[in-house]
């Protein structure tokens, strides 16, 4: 047997040492391993913002670092959506998707700066929503009948708000119109916060936007509901019917939003993050503020959202088509 001295031992360990110091093959860095940037394609106050901000917390509980949102608005989402496809796919930017940007914007824009079903890596859907049709408690309409009734009267001469050329608000009202054949002026906002300011002070008679943001201003008697987009009622308006059955079955226009990477993202980060997030929406805090504010909590796999994505294009590109909406 070969005597083993002390300078041959040292020497055996060094040459092993950067064969210890390799990773597994396919295994990803530690991660993560510094803050996360969640970027929201809106301004302040929407609910995506609202929902990111009640879900970064948790994210960050889970996942031991912070993770920052970071508002960037502009173009119907697409400013910020395509920041985050041309980003690093290492999993520190997150894009907040929702149906604006990874849906409807694919039929709406005749040049998009990203491919929603080949630039990203879905993760996980955060939550969905309706959207409600509010109007200012003077505005003589009572009802869904009475608007539709007063729209057919004086064609085009009714004005209504949304939170933006684009937005799941002006598509659903688009469809409606549609619907009842009758015509508004659509009138974009550059965000939720100011359309419901001016709604209630009287600029504009009516918004069509996501049910929980005129919440408070519901129950203060500054507004009044007169229907919702879901299949059925609301929650948060038990009273106001939806316009399915208000007369025009098949009726649906949902919000969603989501986590999504940028493509090429590594099996292993998506896992984590799907499941960080997976917790975060079982959490009972969690889903009483979502309940409390109108939201539907999301489920399934990666997998599972990218498939529901993919029909989102190809829903709205039909709307967007029969509707002829474009934006430059």
């Amino acid at each position: 047997m070969q005597k083993l001295t002390r300078r041959s031992a040292l020497g055996a360990l060094a040459l092993a040492a950067p064969a210890l110091a390799l990773p597994r093959a396919g295994r990803a860095a530690a991660w993560p391993e510094r803050p996360v940037t969640l970027v929201v394609p809106f301004p302040p106050g929407g609910s995506n913002d609202v929902v990111t901000r009640m879900v970064a917390q948790p994210l960050s509980h889970a996942l031991g670092q912070p993770f920052v949102v970071d508002n960037r608005p502009g173009a119907n989402g697409n400013i910020g959506a395509a920041q985050v496809a041309r980003a690093a796919p290492d999993g520190y930017t997150v894009l907040v998707s929702g149906n604006g940007q990874n849906a409807m914007n694919h039929g709406l824009y005749r040049n998009m700066p990203y491919d929603s079903r080949t630039g990203f890596t879905h993760v996980a859907q955060l939550a969905s929503l309706p959207n409600a049709l509010v109007v200012a408690e003077g505005f003589p309409a009572r009802t869904l009948a009475d608007l539709i009734r007063m729209a057919k009267e004086k064609p085009g001469d009714i004005t209504f708000a949304s939170p933006g050329s684009g937005s799941s608000g002006h598509l659903a009202m688009a469809m409606l119109m549609r619907a009842a054949g009758i015509e508004m002026l659509h009138i974009p906002y550059r965000g939720a916060a100011p359309a419901i300011t001016d709604v209630i002070a009287g600029q504009v008679p009516m918004v069509m936007i996501n049910v929980d943001i005129p919440l408070p201003h519901v129950r203060a008697g500054r507004l009044r509901v007169l229907a919702v987009t879901s299949e059925a009622r609301s929650p948060l308006y038990p009273e106001a019917p939806t316009i399915a059955e208000s007369g025009y079955p098949g009726f649906s226009a949902t919000g969603w939003l989501g986590l999504s990477l940028p493509a090429g993202a590594p099996p292993d980060i998506v896992a984590r993050l799907h499941d960080a997030a997976a917790k975060a929406l079982q959490d009972p805090g969690i889903r009483d503020r979502f309940a409390a504010s109108g939201y539907i909590p999301g489920e399934g796999s990666s997998a599972d959202y990218a498939r529901f994505i993919d029909s989102e294009i190809t829903k709205w590109g039909s709307v967007t088509r029969d509707l002829n909406l474009v934006l430059e």
